[in-house]
């Protein structure tokens, strides 16, 4: 006798299929993990968030209105906003991360070339840092998730005008942190 199946108590009625969840996840999910991994410290936390990013999407997918922004722009405000929740949490429960930085892949042929490369993006990503929190964030959009000014501009709610002076006046300010 078949045994009968029953329906998800936690799937809506109105929930998108499956395949448009994948799709959002096959799309964004590198770029959305790429602009979180650059804001942390931890692969694995990126790792996690990126998880939670579409965990929000898929619980919130009958709320999202094409019409008002693309599927990246409103995965990428989710994202945001679980990095801030993520950090305004860690400030209040701070923790020593043990693993830090060693998810950092490099093509390079020897172990010494790849210590390098590891040297130098840690360097950056102190460097990154040291900057305000508005600085960190616009060049992870845009350097981190590799993000044109306009995608980054629709995130923020700018103009892209005030992206790119901003984004600007941010590397300038990175420039001057790495400045030996």
């Amino acid at each position: 006798m078949p045994i009968p199946v029953r329906a998800n108590p936690l799937r809506s009625a109105t929930a998108p299929p499956e395949g448009l969840c994948r799709e959002w996840y096959e799309s964004h999910g590198a770029g959305i993990y790429s602009y979180l991994r650059f804001q942390l410290p931890s692969a694995a936390v990126a790792e996690d968030l990126t998880a939670d990013v579409f965990l929000r999407a898929v619980r919130a997918a009958d709320r999202f209105d094409p019409n008002r922004a693309s599927a990246r722009t409103w995965l990428f405000r989710i994202a945001r906003n679980v990095l801030r929740d993520y950090l305004r949490h860690e400030r209040r429960h701070p923790h020593v991360s043990l693993g830090a930085l060693d998810d950092l892949r490099s093509q390079a042929p020897s172990p010494e070339e790849r210590l390098l490369w590891k040297e130098e993006v840690a360097r950056l990503l102190a460097a990154v840092a040291t900057l305000p929190a508005s600085d960190q964030e616009i060049i992870g959009l845009r350097y981190g998730s590799e993000l044109d000014t306009g995608d980054v501009a629709q995130i923020l709610g700018l103009r892209e005008p005030a992206v790119r002076t901003r984004l600007w006046r941010a590397l300038g300010r990175l420039r001057r942190v790495l400045a030996p």
